[in-house]
Protein backbone atom coordinates (compact mmCIF):
# COMPACT_ATOMS: atom_id res chain seq x y z
CA UNK A 1 0.00 0.00 0.00
CA UNK A 2 1.98 3.47 -1.05
CA UNK A 3 0.36 7.03 -1.03
CA UNK A 4 1.28 8.27 -4.83
CA UNK A 5 2.52 11.49 -5.92
CA UNK A 6 -0.19 14.07 -7.11
CA UNK A 7 0.32 17.25 -8.73
CA UNK A 8 -2.28 19.25 -7.01
CA UNK A 9 -2.03 20.94 -3.79
CA UNK A 10 -2.83 21.01 -0.97
CA UNK A 11 -2.27 17.27 -1.44
CA UNK A 12 0.93 15.41 -1.30
CA UNK A 13 3.00 12.20 -1.89
CA UNK A 14 4.70 9.65 0.61
CA UNK A 15 5.20 5.72 0.54
CA UNK A 16 3.55 4.01 3.38
CA UNK A 17 5.77 1.51 4.38
CA UNK A 18 2.48 -0.76 6.54
CA UNK A 19 -1.27 -0.22 6.05
CA UNK A 20 -2.59 -3.14 8.87
CA UNK A 21 -5.55 -3.71 10.45
CA UNK A 22 -3.45 -2.10 13.76
CA UNK A 23 -1.34 1.11 12.16
CA UNK A 24 -0.62 3.14 9.20
CA UNK A 25 2.82 3.54 8.63
CA UNK A 26 5.00 5.69 6.50
CA UNK A 27 8.51 4.99 6.55
CA UNK A 28 9.96 8.57 4.72
CA UNK A 29 8.21 9.99 8.39
CA UNK A 30 9.61 6.97 10.81
CA UNK A 31 5.75 8.01 12.17
CA UNK A 32 2.51 6.33 11.68
CA UNK A 33 -1.31 6.60 13.34
CA UNK A 34 -3.64 3.85 14.41
CA UNK A 35 -5.51 2.85 11.50
CA UNK A 36 -9.04 3.39 13.26
CA UNK A 37 -7.29 7.11 13.31
CA UNK A 38 -7.41 7.63 9.62
CA UNK A 39 -9.89 10.47 8.44
CA UNK A 40 -9.18 12.39 11.67
CA UNK A 41 -7.18 15.73 11.33
CA UNK A 42 -4.27 16.07 13.01
CA UNK A 43 -2.01 19.03 14.71
CA UNK A 44 0.90 19.02 16.78
CA UNK A 45 0.63 15.08 16.78
CA UNK A 46 -2.72 14.99 18.04
CA UNK A 47 -6.48 15.31 17.33
CA UNK A 48 -8.35 18.17 16.03
CA UNK A 49 -11.46 17.51 17.96
CA UNK A 50 -14.69 18.53 15.86
CA UNK A 51 -16.78 21.20 17.05
CA UNK A 52 -19.03 19.29 18.46
CA UNK A 53 -16.54 17.73 20.25
CA UNK A 54 -16.59 14.22 18.82
CA UNK A 55 -13.54 12.94 16.13
CA UNK A 56 -14.73 10.91 12.55
CA UNK A 57 -15.51 7.44 13.33
CA UNK A 58 -13.45 4.72 11.42
CA UNK A 59 -13.49 4.54 7.45
CA UNK A 60 -15.68 2.19 6.18
CA UNK A 61 -14.31 -0.72 4.20
CA UNK A 62 -16.02 0.51 1.19
CA UNK A 63 -13.78 3.23 0.82
CA UNK A 64 -10.45 1.22 1.78
CA UNK A 65 -11.53 -1.50 -0.93
CA UNK A 66 -11.63 1.37 -3.08
CA UNK A 67 -8.49 2.96 -1.67
CA UNK A 68 -6.82 -0.82 -2.11
CA UNK A 69 -8.36 -1.32 -5.39
CA UNK A 70 -5.73 -1.06 -8.17
CA UNK A 71 -8.04 -0.63 -10.86
CA UNK A 72 -8.44 2.83 -9.24
CA UNK A 73 -4.86 3.69 -9.01
CA UNK A 74 -4.17 2.87 -13.15
CA UNK A 75 -2.61 5.45 -15.05
CA UNK A 76 -3.88 6.14 -18.56
CA UNK A 77 -1.16 4.26 -19.92
CA UNK A 78 -2.56 0.81 -17.55
CA UNK A 79 -5.80 1.42 -19.25
CA UNK A 80 -4.51 1.21 -23.19
CA UNK A 81 -2.35 -1.65 -22.33
CA UNK A 82 -5.56 -3.51 -20.84
CA UNK A 83 -7.61 -2.73 -23.88
CA UNK A 84 -5.11 -2.90 -26.59
CA UNK A 85 -5.49 -6.28 -27.40
CA UNK A 86 -9.09 -6.08 -28.38
CA UNK A 87 -8.04 -2.86 -30.76
CA UNK A 88 -5.68 -4.92 -32.89
CA UNK A 89 -8.77 -5.65 -35.20
CA UNK A 90 -9.00 -1.84 -35.84
CA UNK A 91 -7.84 -1.07 -39.52
CA UNK A 92 -6.13 2.10 -37.55
CA UNK A 93 -4.57 0.52 -35.02
CA UNK A 94 -0.96 0.60 -36.10
CA UNK A 95 -1.10 4.58 -36.50
CA UNK A 96 -3.10 4.69 -33.15
CA UNK A 97 -1.00 2.49 -31.31
CA UNK A 98 2.03 4.36 -32.41
CA UNK A 99 0.02 7.95 -31.44
CA UNK A 100 -0.16 6.37 -28.19
CA UNK A 101 3.05 5.12 -27.86
CA UNK A 102 4.87 8.19 -28.43
CA UNK A 103 2.50 9.85 -25.45
CA UNK A 104 3.80 7.52 -23.06
CA UNK A 105 5.52 9.49 -20.58
CA UNK A 106 2.61 11.73 -20.17
CA UNK A 107 -0.04 8.49 -19.91
CA UNK A 108 1.62 7.59 -17.05
CA UNK A 109 1.05 10.60 -15.02
CA UNK A 110 -2.54 10.87 -15.64
CA UNK A 111 -5.11 9.14 -13.11
CA UNK A 112 -8.54 9.25 -15.04
CA UNK A 113 -10.24 8.44 -11.24
CA UNK A 114 -9.15 10.60 -8.83
CA UNK A 115 -6.97 8.84 -5.39
CA UNK A 116 -8.87 9.08 -1.71
CA UNK A 117 -7.78 12.27 0.30
CA UNK A 118 -7.03 11.74 4.34
CA UNK A 119 -6.05 14.39 6.45
CA UNK A 120 -2.53 14.96 6.82
CA UNK A 121 -1.23 13.73 9.95
CA UNK A 122 2.26 14.80 10.25
CA UNK A 123 1.33 18.67 10.51
CA UNK A 124 2.81 20.43 13.12
CA UNK A 125 5.38 17.86 13.72
CA UNK A 126 8.74 19.26 11.52
CA UNK A 127 10.70 18.73 15.29
CA UNK A 128 10.11 15.18 15.16
CA UNK A 129 10.23 14.45 11.54
CA UNK A 130 13.79 13.40 9.40
CA UNK A 131 15.51 15.94 7.81
CA UNK A 132 15.23 14.20 4.97
CA UNK A 133 11.56 14.75 4.55
CA UNK A 134 10.25 17.31 2.09
CA UNK A 135 9.14 20.94 2.42
CA UNK A 136 5.53 19.26 1.00
CA UNK A 137 4.78 17.02 3.78
CA UNK A 138 4.95 20.26 6.15
CA UNK A 139 2.41 22.20 4.24
CA UNK A 140 0.08 19.55 3.07
CA UNK A 141 -3.45 19.48 4.52
CA UNK A 142 -4.13 16.01 2.66
CA UNK A 143 -2.61 12.55 1.51
CA UNK A 144 -3.75 11.55 -1.21
CA UNK A 145 -3.94 7.29 -1.25
CA UNK A 146 -4.17 4.82 -3.74
CA UNK A 147 -2.73 1.64 -4.05
CA UNK A 148 0.75 0.73 -5.12
CA UNK A 149 -0.04 -2.51 -6.99
CA UNK A 150 0.88 -1.29 -10.43
CA UNK A 151 4.55 -0.52 -9.49
CA UNK A 152 5.04 -3.20 -6.46
CA UNK A 153 2.50 -6.04 -6.54
CA UNK A 154 3.76 -7.79 -3.05
CA UNK A 155 3.63 -6.15 0.52
CA UNK A 156 7.05 -7.40 1.75
CA UNK A 157 8.70 -4.18 2.20
CA UNK A 158 7.61 -3.98 6.13
CA UNK A 159 8.76 -7.75 6.83
CA UNK A 160 12.19 -6.37 5.38
CA UNK A 161 12.54 -3.08 7.13
CA UNK A 162 15.75 -2.56 9.42
CA UNK A 163 15.13 -4.58 13.21
CA UNK A 164 12.52 -7.16 11.86
CA UNK A 165 15.37 -9.73 11.35
CA UNK A 166 12.83 -11.67 9.21
CA UNK A 167 14.44 -15.53 8.55
CA UNK A 168 11.87 -16.74 6.34
CA UNK A 169 9.74 -14.67 3.90
CA UNK A 170 6.04 -16.68 2.40
CA UNK A 171 5.03 -15.06 -0.37
CA UNK A 172 1.58 -15.84 -2.08
CA UNK A 173 1.34 -13.62 -5.40
CA UNK A 174 -2.02 -14.05 -6.82
CA UNK A 175 -0.87 -11.39 -9.40
CA UNK A 176 -2.66 -12.23 -13.33
CA UNK A 177 0.47 -11.74 -14.73
CA UNK A 178 3.17 -13.54 -12.15
CA UNK A 179 5.19 -14.73 -15.44
CA UNK A 180 5.12 -11.51 -16.98
CA UNK A 181 5.78 -9.08 -14.45
CA UNK A 182 8.36 -10.26 -11.74
CA UNK A 183 7.34 -8.67 -8.57
CA UNK A 184 9.23 -11.21 -6.38
CA UNK A 185 12.38 -9.84 -8.14
CA UNK A 186 11.38 -6.06 -7.75
CA UNK A 187 12.54 -6.25 -4.70
CA UNK A 188 16.34 -7.08 -4.97
CA UNK A 189 16.63 -3.21 -5.85
CA UNK A 190 14.85 -2.71 -2.61
CA UNK A 191 17.26 -4.48 -0.78
CA UNK A 192 20.13 -3.50 -1.94
CA UNK A 193 19.10 0.16 -1.69
CA UNK A 194 18.33 -0.49 2.06
CA UNK A 195 21.52 -2.41 2.71
CA UNK A 196 20.01 -5.65 3.47
CA UNK A 197 21.55 -8.50 4.17
CA UNK A 198 20.45 -11.88 3.43
CA UNK A 199 17.90 -11.44 0.61
CA UNK A 200 18.20 -14.18 -2.40
CA UNK A 201 19.32 -12.23 -4.84
CA UNK A 202 17.31 -13.07 -8.57
CA UNK A 203 14.82 -14.63 -6.56
CA UNK A 204 11.70 -14.89 -8.75
CA UNK A 205 10.33 -15.98 -12.51
CA UNK A 206 13.33 -17.13 -14.45
CA UNK A 207 14.24 -14.45 -17.69
CA UNK A 208 11.59 -14.55 -20.78
CA UNK A 209 12.41 -17.21 -23.51
CA UNK A 210 14.90 -16.27 -26.04
CA UNK A 211 13.99 -13.70 -29.05
CA UNK A 212 13.69 -15.42 -33.20
CA UNK A 213 16.86 -13.82 -33.33
CA UNK A 214 18.68 -15.88 -30.40
CA UNK A 215 16.71 -19.08 -31.71
CA UNK A 216 17.95 -19.17 -34.91
CA UNK A 217 21.49 -18.31 -33.67
CA UNK A 218 21.08 -21.49 -31.23
CA UNK A 219 19.66 -23.29 -34.84
CA UNK A 220 22.67 -22.23 -36.76
CA UNK A 221 25.32 -22.92 -34.38
CA UNK A 222 23.45 -26.66 -33.81
CA UNK A 223 24.23 -27.10 -36.78
CA UNK A 224 26.50 -31.07 -37.23
CA UNK A 225 28.33 -31.74 -40.29
CA UNK A 226 29.52 -35.43 -38.57
CA UNK A 227 28.09 -37.77 -36.24
CA UNK A 228 30.70 -37.33 -33.81
CA UNK A 229 29.99 -33.42 -34.36
CA UNK A 230 26.57 -34.50 -33.74
CA UNK A 231 26.87 -36.34 -30.46
CA UNK A 232 28.83 -33.09 -28.98
CA UNK A 233 26.28 -31.00 -29.80
CA UNK A 234 23.84 -33.36 -28.07
CA UNK A 235 26.49 -33.19 -24.66
CA UNK A 236 26.80 -29.79 -24.95
CA UNK A 237 23.14 -29.25 -24.86
CA UNK A 238 22.66 -31.36 -21.81
CA UNK A 239 25.38 -29.52 -20.15
CA UNK A 240 24.01 -26.41 -20.46
CA UNK A 241 19.98 -27.38 -19.32
CA UNK A 242 22.17 -29.22 -16.05
CA UNK A 243 23.51 -25.81 -15.53
CA UNK A 244 19.92 -24.14 -15.71
CA UNK A 245 18.75 -26.33 -13.39
CA UNK A 246 21.22 -25.82 -10.33
CA UNK A 247 21.26 -22.06 -11.23
CA UNK A 248 17.26 -22.36 -10.68
CA UNK A 249 16.37 -20.95 -13.73
CA UNK A 250 14.36 -23.63 -15.52
CA UNK A 251 11.34 -22.43 -17.85
CA UNK A 252 8.82 -22.88 -15.69
CA UNK A 253 8.36 -22.77 -11.67
CA UNK A 254 6.09 -25.19 -9.83
CA UNK A 255 3.60 -23.56 -7.06
CA UNK A 256 5.65 -24.00 -4.10
CA UNK A 257 9.37 -22.66 -5.25
CA UNK A 258 12.14 -22.08 -2.31
CA UNK A 259 15.43 -19.82 -2.71
CA UNK A 260 17.97 -18.80 0.05
CA UNK A 261 20.31 -15.62 0.35
CA UNK A 262 23.35 -15.30 1.90
CA UNK A 263 24.55 -13.07 4.57
CA UNK A 264 28.53 -13.92 3.85
CA UNK A 265 30.66 -10.65 3.17
CA UNK A 266 31.33 -10.37 -0.28
CA UNK A 267 35.35 -9.23 -1.71
CA UNK A 268 34.47 -8.87 -5.58
CA UNK A 269 32.61 -5.34 -6.53
CA UNK A 270 30.88 -6.94 -9.38
CA UNK A 271 27.34 -7.92 -9.04
CA UNK A 272 26.73 -10.60 -6.86
CA UNK A 273 25.78 -13.92 -7.97
CA UNK A 274 21.90 -14.84 -8.30
CA UNK A 275 20.46 -17.43 -5.69
CA UNK A 276 19.55 -20.76 -7.02
CA UNK A 277 16.40 -22.53 -6.48
CA UNK A 278 16.33 -24.70 -3.33
CA UNK A 279 16.31 -28.59 -4.31
CA UNK A 280 17.45 -30.16 -0.81
CA UNK A 281 16.41 -29.40 2.81
CA UNK A 282 20.18 -29.41 4.24
CA UNK A 283 20.74 -25.75 1.53
CA UNK A 284 19.10 -24.16 3.78
CA UNK A 285 21.36 -25.00 6.95
CA UNK A 286 24.34 -23.29 5.90
CA UNK A 287 25.63 -21.28 8.74
CA UNK A 288 25.97 -18.30 6.06
CA UNK A 289 22.45 -18.68 5.02
CA UNK A 290 20.20 -15.72 4.67
CA UNK A 291 16.55 -14.81 4.61
CA UNK A 292 14.44 -17.37 3.50
CA UNK A 293 11.66 -17.19 0.67
CA UNK A 294 8.74 -19.32 0.18
CA UNK A 295 7.04 -18.17 -3.20
CA UNK A 296 3.81 -19.72 -3.78
CA UNK A 297 2.46 -18.28 -7.27
CA UNK A 298 -1.08 -17.98 -8.25
CA UNK A 299 -1.38 -20.80 -11.05
CA UNK A 300 -3.46 -22.79 -12.80
CA UNK A 301 -3.33 -26.70 -11.84
CA UNK A 302 -4.26 -29.57 -13.41
CA UNK A 303 -6.01 -30.91 -10.31
CA UNK A 304 -8.66 -27.86 -10.76
CA UNK A 305 -9.71 -27.71 -14.14
CA UNK A 306 -11.96 -25.00 -15.57
CA UNK A 307 -9.96 -22.51 -13.75
CA UNK A 308 -6.96 -20.56 -15.13
CA UNK A 309 -5.68 -16.97 -13.34
CA UNK A 310 -3.80 -15.48 -16.74
CA UNK A 311 -6.55 -16.60 -19.11
CA UNK A 312 -10.17 -16.55 -16.99
CA UNK A 313 -12.07 -13.98 -18.09
CA UNK A 314 -13.65 -13.10 -14.36
CA UNK A 315 -10.34 -13.03 -12.73
CA UNK A 316 -9.49 -9.86 -14.57
CA UNK A 317 -8.21 -6.99 -12.22
CA UNK A 318 -10.94 -4.98 -13.82
CA UNK A 319 -14.26 -7.33 -12.41
CA UNK A 320 -15.51 -6.91 -9.47
CA UNK A 321 -18.35 -9.16 -9.23
CA UNK A 322 -17.71 -12.45 -8.38
CA UNK A 323 -20.40 -15.48 -8.70
CA UNK A 324 -20.37 -18.07 -5.77
CA UNK A 325 -19.53 -20.56 -8.18
CA UNK A 326 -16.74 -18.55 -9.22
CA UNK A 327 -15.72 -17.72 -5.67
CA UNK A 328 -15.51 -20.88 -4.63
CA UNK A 329 -13.24 -22.32 -7.88
CA UNK A 330 -10.88 -19.46 -6.79
CA UNK A 331 -10.44 -20.67 -3.20
CA UNK A 332 -10.24 -24.26 -4.65
CA UNK A 333 -7.51 -23.89 -6.92
CA UNK A 334 -5.60 -21.25 -3.77
CA UNK A 335 -6.24 -24.40 -1.08
CA UNK A 336 -4.77 -27.12 -3.92
CA UNK A 337 -1.96 -24.93 -5.02
CA UNK A 338 -1.16 -24.37 -0.67
CA UNK A 339 -1.43 -27.88 -0.24
CA UNK A 340 0.49 -29.32 -2.55
CA UNK A 341 3.43 -27.11 -1.34
CA UNK A 342 2.49 -27.62 2.46
CA UNK A 343 4.34 -30.42 3.77
CA UNK A 344 7.81 -28.99 1.69
CA UNK A 345 7.25 -25.46 4.00
CA UNK A 346 6.99 -27.44 7.21
CA UNK A 347 10.37 -29.22 6.27
CA UNK A 348 11.81 -25.72 4.94
CA UNK A 349 10.56 -24.05 8.25
CA UNK A 350 12.16 -26.63 10.66
CA UNK A 351 15.35 -26.85 8.59
CA UNK A 352 15.48 -22.70 9.29
CA UNK A 353 14.77 -23.18 12.97
CA UNK A 354 17.51 -26.21 13.39
CA UNK A 355 20.08 -23.88 11.72
CA UNK A 356 18.95 -21.13 14.35
CA UNK A 357 18.63 -23.43 16.71
CA UNK A 358 22.72 -24.90 15.96
CA UNK A 359 23.46 -21.34 15.98
CA UNK A 360 22.24 -20.50 18.69
CA UNK A 361 23.22 -23.56 21.44
CA UNK A 362 27.15 -22.62 19.48
CA UNK A 363 27.09 -19.27 20.84
CA UNK A 364 25.96 -20.34 24.05
CA UNK A 365 28.97 -22.94 24.27
CA UNK A 366 31.39 -20.36 23.29
CA UNK A 367 29.46 -17.89 26.06
CA UNK A 368 29.96 -20.58 28.46
CA UNK A 369 33.75 -21.41 27.90
CA UNK A 370 34.66 -17.86 27.93
CA UNK A 371 33.28 -17.33 31.60
CA UNK A 372 34.47 -20.37 32.53
CA UNK A 373 38.09 -19.30 31.70
CA UNK A 374 37.73 -15.89 33.04
CA UNK A 375 36.42 -17.35 36.06
CA UNK A 376 39.85 -19.37 36.21
CA UNK A 377 41.64 -16.42 35.77
CA UNK A 378 40.40 -14.72 38.50
CA UNK A 379 40.37 -17.15 40.76
CA UNK A 380 44.27 -17.73 39.99
CA UNK A 381 44.91 -14.41 39.91
CA UNK A 382 43.30 -13.97 43.59
CA UNK A 383 44.74 -16.67 45.13
CA UNK A 384 47.97 -15.35 43.89
CA UNK A 385 47.57 -11.80 45.41
CA UNK A 386 46.05 -12.66 48.63
CA UNK A 387 49.02 -15.45 49.31
CA UNK A 388 51.56 -13.33 49.29
CA UNK A 389 50.17 -11.18 52.12
CA UNK A 390 50.70 -10.85 55.25
CA UNK A 391 48.32 -13.33 57.02
CA UNK A 392 48.43 -16.05 53.88
CA UNK A 393 44.90 -16.59 54.22
CA UNK A 394 43.60 -18.02 50.65
CA UNK A 395 40.39 -18.59 49.32
CA UNK A 396 38.98 -22.37 48.37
Amino acid sequence: MSILRRSTWPCCMLNTDRFTPYEFWCEELEAGIPTWAIGRKFQNGKTVWRENGLALPEVRVPLLMGIWGSAFCATLSHYYKEVQPAMRALTVFASLDALISEREEDLVKLHPINPAAIPNYALGMREYLPSSVPESIHQAQNFQLMDAGMSNNLPIYPLLRPGRDVDILIAFDASSDVRTDNWLRVADGYARQRGIKGWPVGAGWPPPEETAEELQQDLAEAQAKSEEQAQQKIQQAQQKENTKKMTGKSKELGVCNIWVGSTEERTSEGEPPESKLVEEDWELMHPGAGITVIYFPFMANSEVPGIDPKTSDFMSTWNFVYTPEQIDSVVDLASTNFQQGAERTKRTVRAVYERKKKLREERQEAEKERRQRWKLRQGYGAGRRIGDGDHGDHFS
